[in-house]
């Protein structure tokens, strides 16, 4: 009798363990994020140091499903599927809210900001308020209230043909992204813009479809686009911060300390950001240089400053740009 007592008690004791371990399963909560670069590229780094961070602050109880490269869809895909919660997170640079938010048109705009510490200002004034509320009422909301993913790789772009000042770069291809701002920008220094999504530049450069693009060093060495482009040139028009946008009723659908660890974790991932970002123009810029037989321009600014101005003057003068509009954004860095 008091072996089969005791036998009942064990596989008592295994079925609550088992129970206790299906129940610790069920209530894992699993989130799907997507972004458009590929894994070794600086997002795709980020969101993996993000998503381990989640996992380390939840004890396992959470869990970040990646999806590199565009699996989930192009930019503005992604984007629609966060709002509508077919996904939960997107890796994104606010320059692709421009359908949604006026406010994203002023990110781009060439040599209006100082640094990237200026772009963080921009992005936690009232300037930029109106796109966080328009965010928040098509069903989405930035985890990153402190703007801390800056961009270390100097901006620049990638061509078939080695370019000094915006006058040798007149007719050629220019891969942009659906961005007003840089469509007028690109046309302003004499490119001929050709929206193309991301994962698709290499076989755009393949085809002949596109002849350069915007896009720093480590983002071409990823993307492999410096095997299709040999000249790589520095023009740093414009700084990047990108962000974590979530779904809001799946946030909202969270524990407070559930919500918290997400926040902290987009600050890890932030941190890796900037850490792959920075040491990616010097590493990157020699692979290219070594292995690819890639040229590293870095020319004189003062003629792209030039154009730029002038293609500002006529956003103004068509109504795209509101008058006063960059005055207000200079004076947030004094």
């Amino acid at each position: 009798m008091l072996l089969k007592s005791i036998a009942r008690n064990l596989i008592g004791a295994l079925i609550g363990v088992v129970a206790l371990a299906g129940m610790a399963q069920a209530q894992t909560v699993e989130l799907r994020l997507g972004h458009v670069d590929v894994k070794i590229g600086p997002a795709g780094v980020a969101g993996e140091a993000f998503a381990a961070a989640v996992t380390k602050l939840s004890n396992g109880t959470m869990k970040i499903n990646m999806f590199h490269g565009g699996a989930l869809g192009a930019g503005q895909a992604e984007i629609a599927n966060t709002f509508s919660g077919a996904q939960d997170m997107f890796i994104m640079p606010p320059t692709y809210m421009g359908t949604y938010a006026k406010e994203a048109k002023f990110i781009d705009l060439p040599y209006v900001f100082n640094n990237v510490e200026h772009l963080q200002k921009f992005y936690m004034s009232d300037l930029w308020r109106p796109a966080i509320d328009k965010t928040e009422a098509q069903g989405g909301l930035f985890l990153d209230d402190d703007w801390t993913w800056h961009q270390k790789d100097p901006r620049g772009f990638i061509a078939v043909r080695p370019v000094f000042t915006p006058s040798e770069l007149k007719g050629l291809k220019m891969r942009v992204w659906s961005s007003p701002t840089v469509i007028k920008t690109w046309e302003g220094f004499g490119a001929i813009p050709a929206i193309v999504p991301r994962p698709e530049m290499y076989l755009a450069f393949k085809q002949k479809i596109i002849e350069g693009g915007p896009e720093t060093v480590g983002v071409a060495h990823a993307q492999k686009n410096m095997e299709m482009a040999k000249y790589w040139v520095r023009t740093e028009e414009f700084y990047q911060i990108p962000n974590i946008m979530m779904n809001i009723k799946k946030y909202n659908s969270l524990t407070a300390e559930q919500q918290n660890i997400l926040r902290k974790a987009a600050k890890v991932g932030g941190k890796a950001y900037q850490d792959v970002t920075m040491a990616n123009f010097e590493g990157k810029k020699m692979l290219g240089r070594v292995n690819l037989g890639v040229s590293i321009i870095e020319p004189a600014l003062g003629p792209w400053r030039k154009a730029a101005a002038a293609t500002i003057a006529k956003m103004e003068a068509e109504g795209y740009l509101a008058k006063g509009v960059v005055a207000k954004i200079k004076a947030l860095d004094k």
